[in-house]
C-alpha cells in the first residue's frame, strides 16, 4: 500500500490539512496512494488552529472506518496516524496525528543550557539571538523566529517518531511537506525536515526509500497580517523580509525535493494578534484551499514524471482576479478536480441538516434513521464533522466566505437548492408544473428510488453510498457544470 507522509508544520500546516480533509471527506480524488499520514509539527501544543485539525481529523477516521474501502464516495481515502500504519511492538509511537515534543515547558535559555555555557559560547549565542529569543517560552512555539526553531526542530530526527516513520517507509511512499515561509516553526521546520530525510549519511532506516522517495512541498508566502500591537511579539510588517531571507536560502538548500508549489495573496483584514495557545484561530482562507489542492496536484504526477527535468516549481494563478472568488473565477483544471465534489457534498450536508431529521419516507424507514441518528455513535460523529460549529463543513465554508479575498461559490444563507452555486442557478421550466428544478421532492422521489437498488446491509455505509448517488445524479442532471 503506497503512504503519502504528509508533514503539515506550524499554524499553516494545520490549516492546509484542515482543508485537505474537507477535500477528501468531499471525494476529491487523490491518486497514486492508498493512504494519508498527516504528521503535524507544532510545538505549541495548545494552539487553536491545530486543535480543531485533530478534532476533525479524528472526526474523519472513525467515518472512514466504518465505511472502509470504497472506489469513489465521501469519505473514501484513508487518512491514518502515524502508529496506525504499523503495530508499534516498543509502544514508543502515540496514537495521534501530532508530533510529541513531550512537553516542553522551558524558555528557549533554559533549553539551550545557557547558564551553563562557557563564556566563549554564551557570546556565541548572545550573538545569533537577542534577549527576547532566549526569554521566549517554547510552549507557544517559536513566535515567527525561524532562528530559534533551527535550534530545536534539528532534533526531530533524533525522536522515537522519526525512527518509526522511518522504519516503516516503503518503496513507493512519497512525502509532502506544508508550512509557511514568514513565520517561525515552518520557515524552519521545512527545510531542516527535508535535510535529515535526504542526508546520505543518515542513521534512519530505509535510507535509500527515503532518498529516492517523490518529495514535494507547498511553501506559503504572506497571504494574511495581524493587528498592529505595542509591543507584539509577531509584527507582520516583518513578514515580506523574513519571505525574502528564507528564499534567499531555499534556493540553494533544498537538495532532494522534486516540486515546489509558491502560493501568497494580497493580505486582507488584518488577524487578531495571537502568537500562539488556543485563541490562535484563524478564519479559513482560499490560499490554504489552493495548498491542499498543490498536494492532490503533486499525486496526479508519476515518479517518473517529477524526476524527469526536475525539480518542478509552480505558481498558482486566477482566471480572473476578483475579491470574492466563485467556480467561475478558477482555472479549468481546479474546477474539475474540486468543483463537483464540492457541490454534492453541499448538497448532501444541507439535506442532512434540514430535511433528513424530519424525513417521513420509506428510504428513511428502511434505513431505521430515526433512532439511528438519535442512538449510534457513528450517525452522531457524521453530524459532528458536517455541522460542528468549532471545525465542521458548515463553519469551514463560511469562513472562507468571510475574508477579503472570500471563496464563495455557494450561497450559504438560501435553502433553496436551485439558487445554491452563485453564479449557475439550476433552471425551472415554469411551463412545465413538474419540473421544479432541484427541489426537496426531486432529491426525495431520487433517495426512496436509489435505496432500493443498494444492496447493503450496513445502514451507515448505505447512507453515504445513498447520498452520494443521488447528489451524483442530481449534479449530472440538473447542474452539469459549473
Amino acid at each position: 500500500m503506497a503512504k503519502l507522509f504528509l508533514f503539515g508544520i506550524g499554524g499553516t500546516g494545520s490549516r492546509v490539512i484542515r482543508s485537505l480533509t474537507m477535500l477528501l471527506a468531499a471525494g476529491v480524488d487523490l491518486p497514486n496512494c492508498d493512504r494519508v499520514v498527516p504528521i503535524i509539527i507544532d510545538p505549541d501544543a495548545h494552539n487553536g488552529d491545530m486543535n480543531r485539525t485533530v478534532q476533525l481529523l479524528q472526526s474523519y477516521q472513525q467515518i472512514y472506518k466504518r465505511l472502509g474501502p470504497r472506489e469513489e464516495g465521501f469519505f473514501k481515502t484513508d487518512i491514518s496516524t502515524l502508529s496506525g500504519i504499523s503495530q508499534d511492538v516498543n509502544g514508543s509511537v502515540k496514537d495521534t496525528f501530532i508530533f510529541d515534543f513531550g512537553g516542553i515547558n522551558q524558555s528557549f535559555r533554559q533549553y539551550l543550557s545557557y547558564d551553563g555555557l562557557s563564556v566563549d559560547s554564551k557570546g556565541l549565542v548572545d550573538l545569533l539571538f537577542t534577549q527576547d529569543n532566549l526569554e521566549s517560552p517554547l510552549t507557544i512555539g517559536f513566535r515567527g523566529s525561524p532562528n530559534v526553531g533551527s535550534i530545536v526542530l534539528n532534533k526531530l530526527v533524533e525522536s522515537p517518531e522519526m525512527r518509526f516513520f522511518a522504519d516503516n517507509f516503503q518503496d513507493g511512499d512519497r512525502v509532502f511537506f506544508v508550512s509557511s515561509i514568514f513565520g517561525g516553526t515552518g520557515a524552519a521546520g521545512f527545510p531542516l525536515m527535508l535535510k535529515n530525510l535526504k542526508d546520505t549519511n543518515t542513521r534512519l532506516s530505509n535510507a535509500r526509500y527515503l532518498r529516492d522517495a517523490p518529495t514535494g512541498a507547498v511553501t506559503v508566502m504572506p497571504y494574511f497580517a495581524l493587528q498592529s500591537e505595542d509591543n507584539a511579539v509577531i509584527d507582520s510588517n516583518n513578514f515580506l523580509t523574513k519571505t525574502k531571507a528564507a528564499l534567499s536560502y531555499y534556493e540553494h538548500n533544498l537538495q532532494g525535493l522534486d516540486a515546489l508549489y509558491y502560493l501568497a495573496d494580497t493580505p486582507d483584514t488584518p488577524y487578531e494578534n495571537q502568537p500562539g495557545g488556543t485563541q490562535q484561530k484563524n478564519k479559513a482562507h482560499v490560499i490554504e484551499l489552493l495548498a491542499a489542492l498543490s498536494i492532490v496536484d503533486f499525486m496526479r504526477y508519476s515518479p517518473a514524471e517529477l524526476r524527469t527535468g526536475g525539480p518542478h516549481f509552480h505558481e498558482y494563478g486566477l482566471n480572473q482576479d476578483a475579491p470574492e472568488l466563485q467556480f467561475s473565477h478558477l482555472p479549468d483544471e481546479t474546477r474539475e478536480i474540486m468543483a463537483k465534489q464540492l457541490t454534492q457534498f453541499l448538497y448532501f450536508t444541507r439535506y442532512h441538516k434540514q430535511h433528513l431529521p424530519t424525513d417521513k419516507a420509506p428510504y428513511a424507514d428502511n434505513l431505521k434513521l430515526d433512532y439511528a441518528m438519535r442512538n449510534e455513535p457513528i450517525f452522531r460523529e457524521l453530524n459532528t464533522f458536517l455541522h460542528s460549529q468549532d471545525s465542521g463543513v458548515d463553519q469551514w465554508l463560511q469562513e472562507l466566505a468571510q475574508n477579503r479575498r472570500a471563496f464563495r461559490p455557494f450561497d450559504l444563507q438560501t435553502d433553496d437548492f436551485n439558487a445554491m452555486i452563485l453564479g449557475k442557478p439550476v433552471e425551472k421550466k415554469w411551463n412545465d408544473f413538474f419540473n421544479k428544478g432541484l427541489s426537496h421532492n426531486y432529491l426525495l422521489d431520487n433517495l426512496n428510488k436509489t435505496e432500493k437498488s443498494i444492496q447493503e446491509p450496513d445502514n451507515f455505509r448505505k447512507l453515504l453510498e445513498l447520498f452520494y448517488d443521488v447528489t451524483d445524479k442530481a449534479f449530472e442532471e440538473k447542474v452539469k457544470v459549473v
